[in-house]
Protein backbone atom coordinates (compact mmCIF):
# COMPACT_ATOMS: atom_id res chain seq x y z
CA UNK A 1 0.00 0.00 0.00
CA UNK A 2 1.85 3.40 -0.99
CA UNK A 3 1.26 5.98 1.76
CA UNK A 4 1.28 9.39 1.29
CA UNK A 5 3.05 12.16 2.62
CA UNK A 6 0.49 13.36 4.67
CA UNK A 7 -0.37 9.83 6.74
CA UNK A 8 3.47 9.78 6.90
CA UNK A 9 3.66 13.54 8.85
CA UNK A 10 -0.01 11.85 10.60
CA UNK A 11 2.36 8.59 11.94
CA UNK A 12 5.38 10.78 12.75
CA UNK A 13 2.62 13.15 14.81
CA UNK A 14 1.15 10.20 16.48
CA UNK A 15 3.99 8.60 17.16
CA UNK A 16 5.23 11.85 18.79
CA UNK A 17 2.46 11.66 20.92
CA UNK A 18 2.73 7.68 22.11
CA UNK A 19 6.17 9.18 23.25
CA UNK A 20 5.18 11.67 25.39
CA UNK A 21 2.66 9.34 26.93
CA UNK A 22 5.39 6.69 27.66
CA UNK A 23 8.03 8.75 29.55
CA UNK A 24 5.11 10.55 31.52
CA UNK A 25 4.28 6.92 32.56
CA UNK A 26 7.98 6.37 33.36
CA UNK A 27 8.34 9.74 35.28
CA UNK A 28 5.13 9.10 37.00
CA UNK A 29 6.73 5.56 38.33
CA UNK A 30 9.61 7.61 39.44
CA UNK A 31 7.29 10.09 41.51
CA UNK A 32 4.54 8.92 42.98
CA UNK A 33 4.04 7.59 46.53
CA UNK A 34 2.59 4.11 46.67
CA UNK A 35 2.86 3.47 43.30
CA UNK A 36 1.22 0.13 43.91
CA UNK A 37 -2.10 1.84 44.02
CA UNK A 38 -1.80 3.03 40.24
CA UNK A 39 0.35 1.12 38.81
CA UNK A 40 -2.24 -1.08 37.33
CA UNK A 41 -3.85 1.63 35.63
CA UNK A 42 -0.25 2.90 34.34
CA UNK A 43 0.08 -0.59 32.43
CA UNK A 44 -2.90 -0.37 30.73
CA UNK A 45 -1.69 2.99 29.51
CA UNK A 46 1.18 1.92 28.39
CA UNK A 47 -0.10 -1.25 26.99
CA UNK A 48 -2.58 0.35 25.13
CA UNK A 49 -0.02 3.37 23.65
CA UNK A 50 1.96 0.22 22.17
CA UNK A 51 -0.62 -1.62 20.52
CA UNK A 52 -2.10 1.49 19.00
CA UNK A 53 1.43 2.58 17.75
CA UNK A 54 1.69 -0.86 16.34
CA UNK A 55 -1.44 -0.80 14.52
CA UNK A 56 -0.43 2.43 12.86
CA UNK A 57 2.79 0.83 11.45
CA UNK A 58 0.75 -2.15 10.65
CA UNK A 59 -1.66 -0.34 8.78
CA UNK A 60 0.72 2.45 7.05
CA UNK A 61 4.16 1.62 7.50
CA UNK A 62 6.85 0.57 5.38
CA UNK A 63 7.98 -0.65 9.13
CA UNK A 64 11.18 -2.85 9.23
CA UNK A 65 10.78 -5.55 11.74
CA UNK A 66 14.17 -5.03 12.49
CA UNK A 67 13.65 -0.87 13.70
CA UNK A 68 10.10 -1.17 15.13
CA UNK A 69 11.02 -3.93 17.51
CA UNK A 70 11.28 -2.47 21.11
CA UNK A 71 12.67 -3.54 24.77
CA UNK A 72 10.05 -4.95 26.55
CA UNK A 73 8.88 -5.84 30.32
CA UNK A 74 6.75 -8.97 30.12
CA UNK A 75 5.37 -8.54 33.81
CA UNK A 76 3.70 -5.26 32.70
CA UNK A 77 1.88 -7.10 30.19
CA UNK A 78 1.17 -9.87 32.32
CA UNK A 79 -0.38 -7.63 34.99
CA UNK A 80 -2.56 -5.78 32.27
CA UNK A 81 -4.49 -8.70 30.63
CA UNK A 82 -5.00 -10.30 34.21
CA UNK A 83 -6.20 -7.30 35.39
CA UNK A 84 -8.66 -7.39 32.54
CA UNK A 85 -10.09 -10.66 33.21
CA UNK A 86 -10.08 -10.22 36.48
CA UNK A 87 -12.68 -7.76 36.41
CA UNK A 88 -14.60 -10.33 33.73
CA UNK A 89 -13.80 -13.08 35.65
CA UNK A 90 -13.69 -12.37 39.67
CA UNK A 91 -16.67 -14.87 40.64
CA UNK A 92 -15.02 -18.05 38.35
CA UNK A 93 -11.08 -17.60 38.37
CA UNK A 94 -8.69 -16.85 41.24
CA UNK A 95 -5.34 -15.30 40.11
CA UNK A 96 -2.01 -15.85 41.57
CA UNK A 97 1.16 -14.02 40.64
CA UNK A 98 4.70 -14.05 41.31
CA UNK A 99 6.57 -11.84 38.59
CA UNK A 100 10.15 -11.10 39.08
CA UNK A 101 10.53 -7.76 40.10
CA UNK A 102 13.71 -7.92 38.00
CA UNK A 103 12.54 -9.70 35.28
CA UNK A 104 14.93 -8.99 32.33
CA UNK A 105 13.48 -7.24 29.19
CA UNK A 106 12.56 -9.30 26.02
CA UNK A 107 13.25 -7.47 22.42
CA UNK A 108 10.41 -7.75 20.08
CA UNK A 109 7.33 -6.63 18.85
CA UNK A 110 4.70 -5.38 21.64
CA UNK A 111 2.02 -6.71 20.07
CA UNK A 112 3.53 -9.93 19.53
CA UNK A 113 4.08 -10.71 23.12
CA UNK A 114 0.77 -9.08 24.25
CA UNK A 115 -1.42 -11.88 21.64
CA UNK A 116 1.03 -14.94 23.60
CA UNK A 117 0.12 -13.90 26.92
CA UNK A 118 -3.25 -12.93 26.06
CA UNK A 119 -3.89 -16.40 24.13
CA UNK A 120 -2.37 -18.74 27.18
CA UNK A 121 -4.28 -17.08 30.03
CA UNK A 122 -7.35 -17.33 27.93
CA UNK A 123 -6.23 -21.37 26.86
CA UNK A 124 -6.38 -21.48 30.87
CA UNK A 125 -9.25 -19.82 31.78
CA UNK A 126 -11.41 -22.01 29.20
CA UNK A 127 -9.51 -25.34 30.35
CA UNK A 128 -11.66 -24.54 34.01
CA UNK A 129 -14.69 -25.32 34.25
CA UNK A 130 -16.64 -23.77 37.34
CA UNK A 131 -14.31 -22.29 40.06
CA UNK A 132 -10.19 -22.57 39.92
CA UNK A 133 -6.89 -20.68 39.81
CA UNK A 134 -4.35 -19.61 37.41
CA UNK A 135 -0.70 -19.30 38.79
CA UNK A 136 1.76 -16.85 36.86
CA UNK A 137 5.19 -16.73 37.67
CA UNK A 138 8.03 -15.09 36.09
CA UNK A 139 12.21 -15.08 36.67
CA UNK A 140 15.44 -14.89 35.21
CA UNK A 141 17.40 -18.20 33.94
CA UNK A 142 20.57 -18.96 36.14
CA UNK A 143 22.63 -18.07 32.90
CA UNK A 144 20.60 -14.74 32.96
CA UNK A 145 20.56 -14.46 28.98
CA UNK A 146 17.00 -16.26 29.00
CA UNK A 147 13.60 -15.71 30.91
CA UNK A 148 10.54 -17.48 31.67
CA UNK A 149 6.44 -17.94 31.69
CA UNK A 150 4.80 -20.36 33.46
CA UNK A 151 0.98 -20.41 33.49
CA UNK A 152 -0.41 -23.18 35.63
CA UNK A 153 -4.18 -23.90 35.87
CA UNK A 154 -6.25 -26.25 37.63
CA UNK A 155 -8.02 -27.09 35.11
CA UNK A 156 -9.52 -30.47 32.91
CA UNK A 157 -5.79 -30.78 31.80
CA UNK A 158 -4.73 -33.28 28.94
CA UNK A 159 -4.66 -36.53 27.94
CA UNK A 160 -0.93 -38.20 27.80
CA UNK A 161 -1.64 -39.63 24.08
CA UNK A 162 -2.78 -35.47 22.86
CA UNK A 163 0.28 -33.51 24.50
CA UNK A 164 2.33 -33.99 21.57
CA UNK A 165 -0.66 -32.18 19.47
CA UNK A 166 -2.08 -29.11 21.61
CA UNK A 167 -0.25 -26.74 19.33
CA UNK A 168 -1.65 -28.19 15.98
CA UNK A 169 -4.51 -25.84 14.36
CA UNK A 170 -7.17 -28.29 14.52
CA UNK A 171 -6.27 -29.54 18.46
CA UNK A 172 -8.71 -27.87 21.26
CA UNK A 173 -8.20 -28.18 24.55
CA UNK A 174 -11.67 -26.81 25.22
CA UNK A 175 -15.00 -28.38 24.45
CA UNK A 176 -13.83 -31.74 22.02
CA UNK A 177 -17.25 -30.55 19.44
CA UNK A 178 -15.25 -26.81 18.71
CA UNK A 179 -12.01 -27.54 16.82
CA UNK A 180 -10.35 -24.13 18.09
CA UNK A 181 -6.33 -24.47 18.84
CA UNK A 182 -5.66 -22.09 16.17
CA UNK A 183 -4.64 -19.56 19.25
CA UNK A 184 -2.22 -22.09 20.50
CA UNK A 185 -0.65 -22.63 17.07
CA UNK A 186 0.02 -19.00 16.56
CA UNK A 187 1.72 -18.71 20.29
CA UNK A 188 4.40 -21.36 19.06
CA UNK A 189 4.60 -19.87 16.06
CA UNK A 190 5.39 -16.56 17.25
CA UNK A 191 7.90 -17.98 19.82
CA UNK A 192 9.64 -20.04 17.23
CA UNK A 193 10.10 -16.54 15.50
CA UNK A 194 11.93 -15.22 18.48
CA UNK A 195 13.70 -17.89 18.43
CA UNK A 196 12.32 -19.25 22.09
CA UNK A 197 10.69 -22.34 23.72
CA UNK A 198 7.32 -23.48 24.78
CA UNK A 199 5.96 -26.78 26.38
CA UNK A 200 3.51 -28.36 28.26
CA UNK A 201 2.86 -30.33 31.31
CA UNK A 202 -0.90 -31.50 32.49
CA UNK A 203 -2.64 -34.25 33.84
CA UNK A 204 -5.88 -35.04 33.58
CA UNK A 205 -8.54 -33.46 36.05
CA UNK A 206 -5.28 -31.73 37.58
CA UNK A 207 -4.71 -29.03 35.07
CA UNK A 208 -1.64 -27.79 32.76
CA UNK A 209 1.17 -25.97 33.04
CA UNK A 210 2.96 -24.19 29.82
CA UNK A 211 6.41 -23.08 29.99
CA UNK A 212 7.78 -20.50 27.97
CA UNK A 213 11.45 -19.51 27.54
CA UNK A 214 12.77 -16.40 25.71
CA UNK A 215 15.66 -15.30 25.14
CA UNK A 216 16.29 -11.91 26.73
CA UNK A 217 17.75 -7.96 26.05
CA UNK A 218 21.64 -7.58 26.87
CA UNK A 219 21.70 -6.53 29.79
CA UNK A 220 22.98 -3.29 31.16
CA UNK A 221 21.78 -2.12 34.48
CA UNK A 222 24.78 -2.90 36.19
CA UNK A 223 27.16 -0.35 33.94
CA UNK A 224 27.75 2.51 36.20
CA UNK A 225 26.38 5.76 35.15
CA UNK A 226 29.55 7.87 34.49
CA UNK A 227 28.78 11.73 36.25
CA UNK A 228 29.74 14.70 34.25
CA UNK A 229 28.60 12.99 30.92
CA UNK A 230 27.10 15.38 28.60
CA UNK A 231 23.87 14.72 26.09
CA UNK A 232 22.38 17.43 23.72
CA UNK A 233 18.67 16.57 23.06
CA UNK A 234 17.52 17.83 19.97
CA UNK A 235 13.42 17.57 19.80
CA UNK A 236 10.95 20.44 19.22
CA UNK A 237 8.28 19.28 20.89
CA UNK A 238 8.59 20.90 23.89
CA UNK A 239 6.88 18.61 26.62
CA UNK A 240 8.89 15.63 25.37
CA UNK A 241 12.14 17.47 25.32
CA UNK A 242 11.31 18.52 28.94
CA UNK A 243 10.55 14.81 29.97
CA UNK A 244 13.77 13.26 28.56
CA UNK A 245 15.91 16.16 30.73
CA UNK A 246 14.11 15.60 33.91
CA UNK A 247 14.79 11.80 33.20
CA UNK A 248 17.84 11.90 32.40
CA UNK A 249 19.06 14.45 34.80
CA UNK A 250 18.02 12.03 37.34
CA UNK A 251 20.98 9.71 36.45
CA UNK A 252 23.05 12.48 36.65
CA UNK A 253 23.67 13.69 33.87
CA UNK A 254 24.08 17.15 32.33
CA UNK A 255 21.62 18.20 29.66
CA UNK A 256 21.81 20.50 26.69
CA UNK A 257 18.73 20.94 24.75
CA UNK A 258 17.78 22.18 21.30
CA UNK A 259 15.09 22.59 19.87
CA UNK A 260 15.99 22.19 16.00
CA UNK A 261 18.73 21.49 13.59
CA UNK A 262 20.54 25.12 13.71
CA UNK A 263 20.66 25.45 17.27
CA UNK A 264 22.30 22.20 17.45
CA UNK A 265 25.00 23.35 15.11
CA UNK A 266 25.48 26.24 17.06
CA UNK A 267 26.15 24.23 20.29
CA UNK A 268 28.40 22.68 18.84
CA UNK A 269 30.23 25.09 18.24
CA UNK A 270 31.05 25.97 21.86
CA UNK A 271 31.13 22.87 23.11
CA UNK A 272 31.10 18.89 22.01
CA UNK A 273 28.72 17.24 24.29
CA UNK A 274 29.25 12.94 24.94
CA UNK A 275 26.03 12.10 22.99
CA UNK A 276 23.51 13.31 20.94
CA UNK A 277 20.28 12.60 20.30
CA UNK A 278 18.00 14.09 17.31
CA UNK A 279 14.10 13.83 16.68
CA UNK A 280 14.10 13.18 12.71
CA UNK A 281 11.39 16.07 12.30
CA UNK A 282 11.84 19.43 13.74
CA UNK A 283 11.63 23.16 12.04
CA UNK A 284 13.71 25.32 10.35
CA UNK A 285 16.72 22.47 10.00
CA UNK A 286 15.14 18.93 10.71
CA UNK A 287 17.05 16.02 11.84
CA UNK A 288 18.70 14.81 8.71
CA UNK A 289 20.07 17.80 7.29
CA UNK A 290 21.66 18.15 10.56
CA UNK A 291 22.97 15.01 10.76
CA UNK A 292 24.67 15.83 7.58
CA UNK A 293 26.28 19.30 8.52
CA UNK A 294 27.57 17.74 11.63
CA UNK A 295 29.29 14.93 8.99
CA UNK A 296 30.58 17.90 6.54
CA UNK A 297 32.15 19.73 9.81
CA UNK A 298 34.06 16.96 11.02
CA UNK A 299 32.39 16.50 14.11
CA UNK A 300 32.77 13.05 16.11
CA UNK A 301 30.70 11.80 18.64
CA UNK A 302 27.86 8.85 19.32
CA UNK A 303 24.05 9.83 18.23
CA UNK A 304 20.96 8.60 18.85
CA UNK A 305 18.83 9.05 15.60
CA UNK A 306 14.91 9.16 17.23
CA UNK A 307 12.74 8.09 13.69
CA UNK A 308 8.78 8.93 13.86
CA UNK A 309 8.68 6.06 11.14
CA UNK A 310 11.44 4.04 9.92
CA UNK A 311 11.21 4.97 6.17
CA UNK A 312 12.48 8.38 7.51
CA UNK A 313 15.91 7.27 8.09
CA UNK A 314 18.48 8.54 4.95
CA UNK A 315 19.87 5.80 3.96
CA UNK A 316 22.72 7.88 2.23
CA UNK A 317 23.59 8.60 6.26
CA UNK A 318 26.98 7.50 7.07
CA UNK A 319 26.47 4.37 9.13
CA UNK A 320 29.59 5.45 11.35
CA UNK A 321 27.65 8.82 12.13
CA UNK A 322 24.37 7.55 13.36
CA UNK A 323 25.18 5.31 16.42
CA UNK A 324 21.60 3.73 17.07
CA UNK A 325 18.21 4.16 15.96
CA UNK A 326 14.93 4.38 18.44
CA UNK A 327 11.74 4.40 17.15
CA UNK A 328 9.05 6.18 18.64
CA UNK A 329 7.00 5.31 20.29
CA UNK A 330 9.98 4.44 22.83
CA UNK A 331 9.72 4.40 26.87
CA UNK A 332 12.58 5.67 29.25
CA UNK A 333 14.30 2.52 30.02
CA UNK A 334 14.89 1.73 26.01
CA UNK A 335 16.32 5.02 25.61
CA UNK A 336 18.33 4.74 28.90
CA UNK A 337 20.11 1.12 28.00
CA UNK A 338 21.19 2.75 24.54
CA UNK A 339 22.33 5.72 26.51
CA UNK A 340 24.56 3.11 29.10
CA UNK A 341 25.54 1.38 25.91
CA UNK A 342 27.02 4.29 23.86
CA UNK A 343 28.45 6.51 26.65
CA UNK A 344 28.14 4.32 30.20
Amino acid sequence: MKVDSSVKHLAHDLNNIFTRILNSIDLLKRKVANIDTVLPLLNNIESGTYLASEMIDDTFGNASKKITQRKINLNSIIADIVRSYTLQQKDKIDFCLSLDKNLNMVVGKYSDFYRVILNLVTNSIEAIDGKGSIKIRTCNLDNDDKIQIIINDNGRGIEEQFLSQVFNEDYSTKNKNKISGVGLSIVKEIIEHYDGIISVLSEVSKGSEFIVTLNSAPILHDMPVLSGKTILIAEDEDILRELLSELLQSYDYTILTASNGIEVLDLLKVRTPDLLIIDRKMPEMDGIICLQEIEQAGYILPIIFASGSPSEFDETLSDNLVSKIINKPYNFEELLSLVKELIG
